[in-house]
């Protein structure tokens, strides 16, 4: 019986990429190679160098030797047949083909160097920017922060949780140096960069994504921090009963302070609860990994201010009326 794989949009796409012309050429193109039964199904460690150990959604993956290998995800349509996600073709076809490159091997690259050679896709620089870079951030911040450390890595690092697939990962350290940025990594043929991030995983994902009452686990204070808290709120019971009820009711994780308000020396991020924002630092191996730098008060917006001293400045005053006798 004929191999059945269907194309999708995205293989179609990457084929156009490396071999030239439009995604409907690339279709017809690996269609036919398809149809031509000259392909056959492999694991992930049957693959060719430096292939082996790719990932796919179903764990396998249509070979055609010498010339390309499609990822492989079941057919939701089809039990008995296949969809390609992508399109990866063999440097040594590329190259007969006057497409290629010379073969980089990103396991031997390091910082600004290996990140030359990975195009950084829209989505990729959209996480980043939400996730670490702050909303201005482009491509050429995120070349530069993450080419200072960069390294290439075959296995993704267990704080990752994204499914994503990929041929390795490029990891990069944050503010301290330590791991922090995680950029799953296609290979690409064609004539642009070889490589190809296709999204940006922060250490950090897990902490944003705790509901209130998690938050408030995860967050540490010292006997300044409650005596501060103390005075700008106080209450009955104790202050970290207080201070824990507050963040376990209201709180969320932010990476910058509230509007109107600076930064915190050394915070790395920002718990806001209501009408308290609490700088934090972050202890990335610690089971308790938020630290309390200090307690604020949250300040209206200016015009929120100024409308209410208006509104106590000009309303109306009742006077009571005087008491019969």
């Amino acid at each position: 019986m004929a191999l059945r794989v269907g194309i999708t949009d995205a293989a179609a796409r990457q084929a156009a990429a490396g071999l030239g012309g439009t995604p409907v050429q690339a279709r017809a193109f690996l269609e036919k190679q398809v149809r031509g039964a000259a392909g056959r199904v492999v694991t992930s460690d049957q693959l060719p160098a430096p292939h082996k150990g790719k990932r796919s959604k179903s764990d396998r993956f249509l070979l055609i030797d010498g010339m390309l290998i499609l990822p492989l995800a079941m057919d939701r349509r089809d039990p008995g047949g296949f969809t390609a996600t992508a399109c990866v073709f063999l440097d040594a076809y590329l190259r007969a083909n006057g497409r290629g490159k010379g073969h980089i091997d990103p396991l031997t690259l390091t910082g600004a160097e290996l990140m030359e050679q990975v195009r950084l896709t829209e989505h990729a620089v959209i996480r980043y920017r939400q996730r670490a870079g702050g909303p201005h951030a482009g491509r050429d911040q995120m070349r530069q922060v993450l080419g200072r450390d960069a390294r290439a890595v075959r296995r993704r690092p267990r704080w990752t949780n994204s499914s994503n697939t990929a041929d390795f990962f490029l990891l990069a350290g944050g503010i301290d140096g330590e791991e922090e940025f995680c950029l799953p990594i296609s290979r690409q043929g064609g004539s642009g960069k070889p490589l190809v991030a296709m999204t940006c995983l922060h250490r950090s994902m897990p902490l944003f994504e705790l509901s209130s009452a998690e938050l408030a686990g995860r967050v540490a204070f010292t006997k300044d921090v409650m005596e501060a808290f103390d005075r700008l709120f106080p209450g009955e019971g104790t202050a970290a009963a207080r201070f824990t009820r507050v963040i376990a009711l209201h709180g969320r994780l932010e990476w910058r302070p509230p509007r109107g308000h600076t930064g915190h020396q050394g915070a790395r991020f920002y718990v806001v609860a209501g009408q308290v924002f609490i700088p934090v630092a972050w202890k990335k191996n610690s089971k308790v990994p938020l630290l309390a730098l200090g307690v604020e008060s949250i300040r209206l917006p200016l015009l929120k201010r100024l409308t209410a001293w208006l509104r106590r400045r000009f309303s109306p005053r009742v006077t009571a009326p005087p008491r019969s006798r």
